[in-house]
């Protein structure tokens, strides 16, 4: 595998929800979109929360990991029928919530900063080892489902 992983996502999602906080309290003149307009940000914080929380029930339920463990199936059905990466898809949602509710205008590097990082660096990874697993299956699979939606 010519990929290389340093820490998991769920460290990368924790530390840019930390920035976007910091970045709300320590540069408040940044702070341009606010109230109700900020409240758009709980939109998608929920639908986020919902990706993440259905993407791990599938996950639960097909006894395959949520870690970078061997994948023990291909889970073609719920979520994963729009997105090979539901739970990514509601980290960003989720990320992307929270720089609205923020109200802080260099918050939104925050979300594309973490897309990036997964886009590049963990699925790549990720589908390497789904492809020298299932072969062909994953590669039809992976023709029919867009990466992201």
């Amino acid at each position: 595998m010519k990929h290389k992983i340093i820490s998991i996502p769920p460290v990368y999602f924790l530390t840019c929800i930390i920035i976007t906080l910091l970045l709300h309290v320590l540069i408040s003149s940044l702070n341009w979109i606010g109230f109700p307009f900020t409240l758009v940000g709980v939109a998608f914080l929920g639908a986020g929360t919902y990706w993440i929380a259905r993407t791990h029930r599938l996950l639960t339920q097909h006894a395959t990991p949520v870690t970078f463990a061997p994948s023990t199936c291909i889970i073609q059905g719920g979520l994963y029928h729009y997105s090979r990466n539901p739970m990514y898809v509601g980290f960003v949602v989720f990320l992307i919530g929270c720089s609205v509710l923020s109200g802080n205008i260099l918050s939104v590097l925050s979300p594309l900063c973490f897309f990036v990082v997964l886009d590049r660096m963990f699925i790549p990874f990720q589908e390497e080892k789904m492809e020298s697993t299932f072969g062909k299956e994953y590669l039809e699979y992976r023709r029919k489902v867009h990466r992201w939606l």
